[in-house]
């Protein structure tokens, strides 16, 4: 991509770049700017903006100009949302974790394969297309529960731990999917799946407790930003690199290395340095997200698509009503946390990548 920057300023072509990165950039602000004031996350307004500059609107931007940047993005967000949740705080809601979001993403998983085999959908791709309707959205449920004061809740907490699951579900998910694409996967195969993420998860708390924080230290003690600021980049893409050579997409890897940076006395000021970066590049990714909208085809099939989407929605709230019931929370809990996780995330759109490329 730096080549191609470089060879767009020689050759005079720097205004054909820069213009759709300006498009891009001052969309996604203006648009942004016009959910918070209409009190919508923002979030919402990248992908309307995507939608809006896309190759199925206006055309002003093409997918491929923002493609890195919206992988950066997608890194640096998970990163931060792994410093947030700290070792620590998974231990104190286990609980919550391991009931409630196996509850949630092992029904949310069983109703699509038996929606979905009558309509004459294999069992391998209905077993895909649950593991992506069962991850929700980390980041726009976290800024839902800070925005409206709910995080110590009991329904924050129990949003929050479903989600926690979901985020690690995706180790597995993403080792196991490519077995699903493959002409005649094995239990060993799967069991040697499901091995291998326990393996990963374990170093990265082994790293987390043991190495990382001596590491920010002595980082810390040399009293540069800069330094510092580096460190935690590095750290950040070190580890989701690391991870992606185990068979790890670098997208969790990242997740992973927020958790290794969240045992450090110093993650605040880590996740203080970094959030500057992770909110342009989120950004991005939400608007290159929106980007993939076709319009024309929603525009002819809106029954369709209407139909799907509450398909979803349904079978999120139920499948998160009945994770919560397991835990024997009350009705007013079942309803809230069943809404706020109704939506599918970020995670969806790295696994749908993995499932396209394994065939499925």
């Amino acid at each position: 991509m730096t080549s191609d920057l470089v060879a767009a300023a020689e050759g005079g072509g720097a205004e054909n770049f820069l213009g759709p990165v300006a498009a891009l950039v001052v969309a996604a602000a203006a648009i942004g700017y016009l959910c918070v004031r209409l009190r919508i996350v923002p979030i919402v307004g990248f992908l309307l903006a995507g939608v809006a500059i896309g190759p199925s609107a206006l055309g002003l931007v093409e997918r491929d100009t923002v493609e890195v940047a919206a992988e950066i993005g997608v890194i640096l967000l998970l990163f931060t949302i792994g410093i947030e949740f700290s070792l620590d705080r998974l231990t104190r809601i286990r609980r919550l974790v391991v009931l409630g979001g196996s509850t949630q993403v092992v029904v949310t998983v069983v109703v699509c394969v038996l929606v979905l085999l009558p309509a004459g959908v294999t069992w391998r791709d209905g077993l895909f297309t649950g593991f992506l309707v069962a991850l929700s959205s980390t980041a726009i449920v976290l800024k839902i529960v800070r925005d409206t004061g709910r995080v110590n809740t009991t329904s924050g907490q129990a949003a929050v731990a479903i989600l926690i699951f979901q985020d690690l579900a995706v180790v597995v998910m993403v080792l196991v999917v490519p077995l699903l694409g493959a002409d005649d996967p094995s239990a060993l195969d799967l069991i040697g799946a499901v091995v291998r993420a326990v393996v990963v998860v374990a170093v990265v708390v082994v790293v987390a407790r043991r190495i990382m924080p001596k590491l920010l230290e002595r980082v810390a003690r040399a009293c540069s930003t800069e330094v510092f600021l580096l460190s935690v980049v590095a750290i950040c893409m070190g580890t989701a690199f690391l991870t992606s050579l185990a068979g790890v997409s670098v997208s969790l890897g990242a997740f992973l290395a927020g958790l290794v940076v969240s045992e450090s006395r110093h993650s605040e000021h880590a996740l203080g340095e970094i959030l500057p970066l992770q909110i342009l590049f989120s950004a991005t990714f939400f608007v290159s997200v929106g980007m993939l909208l076709d319009v024309d085809f929603v525009l002819a099939n809106p029954l369709l698509v209407v139909a799907v989407v509450l398909a979803v929605l349904a079978v999120k709230v139920f499948a998160t009503a009945v994770g919560v019931v397991v835990l024997r929370l009350g009705a007013g809990v079942v309803g809230s946390v069943a809404l706020l996780i109704a939506q599918v995330g970020e995670f969806s759109f790295v696994l749908d990548q993995v499932g396209r490329d394994a065939g499925l």
